[in-house]
């Protein structure tokens, strides 16, 4: 079977296209690397130079007082993984922006067309080229809004990261702070055991001898095997305490765990003015509000015509010269009608500004809350403090004053045992009323002013 082509013809086509972009990008190696040692661990290039000097300080990781707690806790939060996907977060929102702005550039195409064409029974390969550029010229600020929204977005991720380490920051000082309580009371159980426990020695000699009343021997046995089962307990309660302070700040081991200090607390207005004015959260609900806001305006720039400047050149192998062609102009694209798309973008554009607005409306109410709710125990802590201060002045002079009656016969060991019994639950109770308006107090502070004030975490 023989097949005859005549006037038809058939390609065999390869070809090959270049698309380079003139932008005013501002990346460069530098942006490259700060993006690469956010995902690694390595924040140094994200931030200032004043964090600089506090990450690369001469800092003593061993040592936790309260001279060094707010060191110690920004370095805590520059290495946590929580934070630096944060970072990594804010590189892709910035990149967003440049393949936004790139849509305002020179657009750049070079292509090259080779094959094989028969026709009449003859084969002939070709081979031709074309370069053609484009330019937006007006596009009724249709990129501009979109480029505006990236930006706010780029905000908002700010202020996500800076929300992020505050939050890190008040969870760094929680953990600190329930150690060092967690220690102190089990220090209380153990000094009480050991003063109690040669008065128990006494009552187990005395119960021997028959002549003291077996219910107060029980009694006095049973408040001694209460306080020996808490100290256990609170063992475990503080080894817990420690494996938390240890998965936050990540030591290879640490001396001394200082006290830290008090957070100077105002009334709630004036932190409540502080809070609305000052919380990351809700700036960065502000910027994204205003991010949607803005993109939705570009979706409406978008229903008018758009101008460009086209021109291309297209030439053969052979003879470009004089076989080439070129044209140059301007094209105006106008959508007459898309289906309904673009109004779809604008309507769900509207509906996410609207659920956003809704949106900063809650946050603002539960800050609020939590804000009175902290403030109203922080002060009621207060208030249990003094008064447990006083209680246990009363609680010292008691025991002292049966210590001075037993030695006279005028005291039972029972009623001395029952007295260092109280004395220590009373300590018990300040050292947790103390807990409370230290948790308390910083936490009014990161809810309102911000634990770092001044720091760029990003």
């Amino acid at each position: 079977m023989q097949v005859y082509f005549h006037s038809y013809i058939f390609y065999f086509i390869f070809s090959l296209s270049i698309i380079v972009t003139i932008s005013g990008c501002n990346t460069n190696n530098n942006d490259i690397l700060k993006f690469k040692n956010s995902l690694f661990g390595k924040t140094e290039s994200s931030i200032n130079k004043k964090q600089l000097r506090i990450t690369n300080g001469i800092l003593n990781y061993k040592d936790f007082t309260s001279n060094n707690a707010d060191l110690n806790i920004k370095k805590a939060i520059l290495n946590h993984p929580i934070y630096q996907k944060k970072l990594a977060s804010l590189e892709i929102a910035k990149s967003n922006i440049e393949l936004v702005k790139s849509s305002k550039n020179l657009q750049v195409n070079f292509g090259v067309l080779g094959g094989l064409a028969r026709q009449d029974e003859q084969n002939e390969l070709g081979l031709s080229g074309s370069i053609n550029f484009t330019k937006l010229l007006h596009d009724y600020g249709a990129i501009d809004q979109a480029i505006k929204s990236e930006k706010e977005k780029i905000k908002a991720a700010e202020f996500e990261i800076k929300s992020q380490a505050e939050t890190l920051g008040f969870k760094g000082y929680e953990n600190w702070i329930n150690l060092f309580t967690e220690r102190e009371i089990l220090e209380i159980y153990k000094n009480g055991i050991k003063r109690a426990s040669p008065l128990v020695e006494k009552i187990d000699q005395i119960s021997l001898s028959g002549i003291a009343d077996s219910t107060l021997i029980l009694k006095a046995r049973k408040e001694y095997s209460e306080m020996v089962v808490r100290m256990k307990e609170a063992e475990v309660v503080e080894k817990n305490a420690e494996i938390k302070f240890l998965n936050f700040f990540n030591p290879k081991s640490f001396q001394n765990l200082g006290k830290l200090k008090a957070p100077v607390i105002n009334s709630y207005k004036s932190h409540e003015v502080k809070m609305i004015k000052n919380s990351p959260i809700l700036r960065g609900q502000k910027a994204l509000l205003k991010s949607l806001k803005t993109s939705k305006d570009s979706l409406i720039a978008q229903k008018n015509p758009n101008i460009s400047f086209r021109a291309g050149v297209n030439a053969p192998a052979e003879d470009p010269v004089k076989n080439g062609s070129a044209n140059v102009g301007f094209q105006l694209n106008y959508i007459y009608d898309d289906g309904g798309k673009l109004d779809a973008q604008i309507d769900a554009a509207e509906n996410q500004i609207q659920f956003s607005k809704i949106d900063y409306a809650n946050y603002l109410k539960n800050l609020k809350l939590e804000l009175a709710t902290s403030h109203k125990a922080y002060y009621g802590a207060k208030v249990t403090r003094e008064n447990l201060i006083e209680l246990i002045q009363l609680s010292e002079d008691v025991r002292d004053n049966l210590n001075d009656q037993l030695s006279i016969g005028r005291a039972k060991l029972q009623d001395v045992l029952n007295a260092e019994v109280n004395l220590a639950n009373n300590k018990i109770l300040l050292i947790n009323a103390e807990r409370q308006l230290l948790v308390q107090g910083y936490k009014i502070k990161y809810l309102s002013e911000g634990l770092f004030s001044g720091i760029k975490w990003y």
